[in-house]
């Protein structure tokens, strides 16, 4: 038998193999999942961790606790200097709603600067906003940071809106889509 001329054949049974295998599914495929990565490139809601939200239309979403953190991040683009929005959930085991909101507000990152704080409303509780710019060489633009903590059935919900300080302001539109959306399960 000649290999040269049966290359194409053997190949595509090694790869019919591999899907007839559950290796990879055409279902991962076409949904944007592979191998249980969940990261998807469709419009439409993510729900993990006991949180869903939708996120608009051309970003990705994924769910992650690879480190041991429950953390959903939703991205426009690959890349460091992104836009994205990124949530990571954690028990308070017993703290107060006080004692947890000003353990995760204490940030002395060398490099972020504090210009705004607030109080927004999501999913029916006051969410405490912090806002940063931030001159870090982590970064190669002046980034805006808003840093947004929720406390909810005694778990902590840690939440940054990041952009280019300059592109901020553009992309509040896609933010509100991901906060008004925002639940606790």
């Amino acid at each position: 038998m000649n290999l040269k001329r049966y290359g194409g054949v053997i190949t595509g049974l090694i790869c019919l193999i591999v899907l007839i295998s559950g290796c990879v599914s055409m279902e991962d495929l076409t949904s944007g999942y592979l191998s249980g990565d969940n990261l998807s490139n469709s419009t439409g809601k993510i729900t993990a961790y006991g949180v869903s939200f939708e996120y608009p239309s051309g970003w990705f979403a994924h769910a992650d606790n690879t480190t041991g953190d429950n953390t959903i991040t939703a991205s426009k683009d690959f890349g460091f200097n992104n836009v994205q929005f990124q949530v990571t959930v954690w028990n308070n085991d017993g703290m107060s709603e006080d004692s947890a909101v000003n353990l995760l507000r204490e940030n002395d990152s060398p490099g972020w600067k504090k210009i705004s704080s607030n109080e927004l409303t999501i999913d029916n509780k006051t969410a405490y906003e912090d806002v940063y710019l931030v001159n870090d060489s982590h970064f190669s633009k002046i980034m805006r940071i808003s840093s947004i903590i929720l406390v909810k059935n005694d778990k902590s919900y840690m939440m940054f809106l990041q952009a280019p300080d300059d592109e901020f302001d553009s992309e509040r539109a896609n933010f509100d889509i991901i906060l008004n959306s925002f639940r606790v399960l």
